[in-house]
């Protein structure tokens, strides 16, 4: 859930180890942890005294559901999702979150209020166009995901201490030089191929199909000839703002906020500075005094550093010399001030005091704050009055017109949102939600009022249903003829294409171009490409692919598109790690990346043997029965 308001939080380093984690229970398994327990039935799996509970699992079920429904067109069901492996890797996400979490009491880690206030201020989720924090977007986003602020610390507390385990873990790790090494000469490796295109569009005349044969064709791909099923829909929404035009707001109000929100109408001082680093303190010193009597660049220079600038920063964006820069003068020359980095040496070139938003200024814009702040207050609650009114038999005009709602009419739409004619159909915000909910009703049914992610509330009724349907022959004969020729195209294509690939292979002196010509089709070398390469002159990767997989003068062929393509290996380019413009960076990483997969399993396994894992899986699997 915490993941679900937040997408950029965290370092990448503790995602990265979060991920291996996960994957490391793939492979050391919690499946085969299964054992009979007298624990109560809505317990679906204990970790150590940690027991964790159907509504916990469905939540997270429901939620990497959420997260990859975009990818299925917006449409997930809850069985493809088990089939996909959502379920147990939910079940997996929750019971390394509760070893983590009993990994960090035990070592004692706790997380105080001042780094969950720091974490919430700069969380960008949080944030209004301005850059500035918020209230109203952070009340908004914790309501959508059913948490108060008091549970949103809580989960914070626990993620951060998981960061601090998951980053213990990892630190110290190192790639071994040889498989850096052995990986780089496997993934660098280049080739050079000559390759021959035929396009589809050079077969010319491929005349045109006769009465059965465009019977046939129809036939064959009725998919391709098929409208979709379409809906005529209502709807009707119940939106924050349609509550807030009523409420009313006084000054006496918007006072008491400006006065309790006080710090986020503040500016904080910011200041430009210039330092310079060194690794000892004489030199440091030296430094400073030269400073003084000229630019702390010379100074920087003369004794083996370098001077950079930092413009218009806070003091907490300078750790541990925070204080001590923020107390000079513009103008003044730092002592030395000692880090984890070195000795530092400061001077202020630009002050840009502390400055504060006056009530006056913000007064009409935090009315309209709090206006929508009590509006989303109430809009829960107005959602379940309305809800009752439909469960009593309401219908959708009668609501929208009781409340002065905005009602909506579609007259024809498919599950993806287009109209007969192709185009998209407009509607509300949450139309893809709405689609979901009204392809799953029978006609004439009322929805329930449900929550869309943009924040409001929406009821849809189906009122006719147009059943998907194969288009009639004489409707799409055009299409069928341009469908029957692009196949025969692609078929002559296909056979000139064999043709160059068996001249090819008969002599490797023979020229490529004067092949390509023969078959009216084209001929390039390519340029150096490495096996994980998406494209070289036209090479799909499944050609290039199989160009690593034989030797040099060897042929390969396949389709790319509208096109058929031959290629010929020509020179194979070995990479050497020991080069001087070899850069194993990103090997490296990899590498490291699978070390500390490797150590993150083993961490795993010992907390299993601390903490036991009892995974319930009948239960879980009676959670999920299809009916």
């Amino acid at each position: 859930m915490l993941q679900s308001i937040r997408n950029t939080a965290g370092s990448w380093v503790v995602k990265i180890l979060f991920v291996i984690l996960i994957a490391s229970f793939g492979v050391w398994g919690i499946g085969d942890v299964v054992r009979r327990s007298t624990a109560p039935s809505n317990v679906v799996a204990e970790v150590g005294p940690t027991e964790i509970t159907r509504g916990d699992l469905d939540t997270e079920f429901r939620r990497q559901i959420d997260r990859l429904r975009p990818m299925f067109g917006g449409e997930l069901t809850v069985e493809q999702a088990r089939q996909f492996g959502l379920l147990d890797q939910s079940v997996n996400t929750l019971v390394q979150r509760a070893l983590y979490d009993l990994a960090a009491k035990r070592a004692g880690i706790t997380v105080g209020d001042d780094t969950i206030r720091q974490r919430i201020a700069e969380e960008p989720a949080f944030r209004a166009p301005n850059g500035q924090f918020d209230r109203s977007q952070f009340a908004t986003l914790l309501r959508q995901n059913n948490l108060t602020e008091q549970g949103y610390t809580a989960l914070m507390r626990k993620e951060i201490a998981r960061g601090v385990i998951a980053s213990a873990v990892g630190a110290g790790t190192v790639a071994p030089k040889p498989l850096v090494e052995d990986l780089y000469r496997y993934r660098e490796e280049k080739r050079v191929a000559e390759v021959i295109t035929i396009p589809h569009a050079a077969v010319k005349d491929v005349g045109t199909p006769d009465e059965a044969a465009q019977l046939r064709y129809y036939e064959d791909h009725q998919v391709r000839f098929t409208a979709p099923e379409y809906r005529a829909l209502t709807v009707v929404e119940l939106t924050a703002d349609a509550i807030a035009k009523d409420i009313q707001i006084t000054d006496e109000q918007v006072r008491a906020a400006y006065d309790e929100r006080a710090g986020d109408y503040q500016v904080p001082e910011r200041r430009s500075v210039a330092m310079a680093v060194f690794d000892d303190e004489a030199k440091a010193k030296a430094a400073a005094e030269a400073a003084k009597a000229g630019s702390l660049a010379d100074a920087a220079k003369a004794n083996g550093s370098e001077a950079v600038t930092l413009d218009n920063v806070r003091k907490d964006e300078l750790p541990e010399i925070g204080d001590a820069a923020f107390a000079l003068k513009q103008g003044e020359v730092s002592a030395p001030l000692k880090s984890a980095l070195g000795w530092h040496v400061v001077t202020v070139t630009a002050v840009q005091p502390p400055t504060e938003r006056s009530f006056d200024e913000v007064k009409e814009a935090l009315r309209a704050e709090l206006r929508k702040e009590r509006a989303l207050e109430q809009l829960y609650q107005a959602s379940n009055k309305l809800d009752d009114r439909l469960a009593g038999g309401a219908t959708l005009e009668e609501l929208a017109q009781g409340q002065g709602l905005p009602l909506s009419k579609i007259a024809a739409v498919d599950s993806t949102g287009k109209a007969p004619d192709g185009s998209a159909v407009s509607g509300p915000a949450d139309l893809p939600q709405i689609l979901q909910t009204a392809f799953g009703l029978r006609q004439g049914i009322n929805s329930n009022l449900t929550e869309g992610k943009s924040g409001a509330y929406h009821a849809v009724r189906v009122d006719s249903i147009t059943p998907a349907a194969v288009k009639p022959l004489a409707e799409v004969r055009d299409a069928v003829i341009a469908g029957w020729q692009d196949d025969e195209r692609g078929r002559k294509a296909a056979e000139l294409a064999k043709q160059a690939a068996e001249k090819l292979k008969s002599s490797k002196d023979l020229a490529a171009q004067d092949v390509a010509v023969s078959v009216g089709g084209s001929a390039a070398m390519t340029e150096p490409f490495t096996r994980g390469a998406q494209n070289a002159t036209g090479l799909t990767p499944e050609l290039i692919g199989r160009l690593f997989e034989v030797k040099p003068d060897d042929v390969v062929s396949g389709a790319s598109g509208e096109a058929q393509l031959v290629a010929r290996l020509r020179e194979v380019i070995a990479a050497d790690p020991a080069a001087k413009d070899a850069n194993l960076s990103q090997v490296q990483a990899t590498v490291l990346r699978a070390v500390e997969g490797d150590l993150m399993g083993e961490f795993a396994q010992a907390l299993q043997k601390e903490f036991p894992v009892t995974v319930h899986r009948d239960r879980i699997a009676q959670m999920y029965a299809t009916p």
